[in-house]
């Protein structure tokens, strides 16, 4: 019998800062923050055994309804960059993560970029909400350790 290790609910993501995300100084768009958050969450999802086309496909949308972003400092092309996605809230048809965007210095050290809020609700295909599928409330279980 395989013994798994207790999620704890978070999930890092790796990319990097490409060159069309970057305006004419070399920085990141500021609208690209909401692009890593996006890729945070699926990746989050993913390494939970869950996919967003799996979950489409069987009738789940999970349309963003609310969403915070904080800027702390300015990323620029070519940044390694690092993704901490959380699950921090689960109600009956909403989920709400939360991320940290981190530069990965070439010392090892992180340098935050960006902290942002994510609020999805669950609708049917027909636009109707529809609560949360069982696959969330596993999940949260097991990070709350119930």
């Amino acid at each position: 019998m395989e013994i798994s290790a207790p999620d704890d609910g978070f999930d890092e993501a790796f990319t990097e800062v490409r060159y069309g995300e970057t305006d004419q100084m070399g920085y990141a768009h500021h609208a690209v923050a909401v692009l890593w958050l996006e890729y945070g969450r699926v990746h989050w999802l993913r390494k939970r055994g869950l996919s967003y086309r799996d979950l489409e496909a069987s009738g789940v949308l999970l349309p963003v309804v609310s969403m915070t972003l904080k800027y702390h400092a300015p990323g620029r092309f070519e940044d390694q960059l690092v993704i901490v996605t959380e699950l921090v809230e689960l109600g009956k048809s909403r989920v709400v993560f939360e991320s940290r965007i981190h530069r990965l210095e070439t010392t090892g050290t992180r340098t935050l970029l960006v902290t942002g809020s994510v609020e999805l609700v669950c609708l049917s295909k027909t636009g109707r909400i529809q609560r949360v599928p069982p696959d969330f409330e596993r999940i949260w279980k097991q990070i709350r350790g119930h």
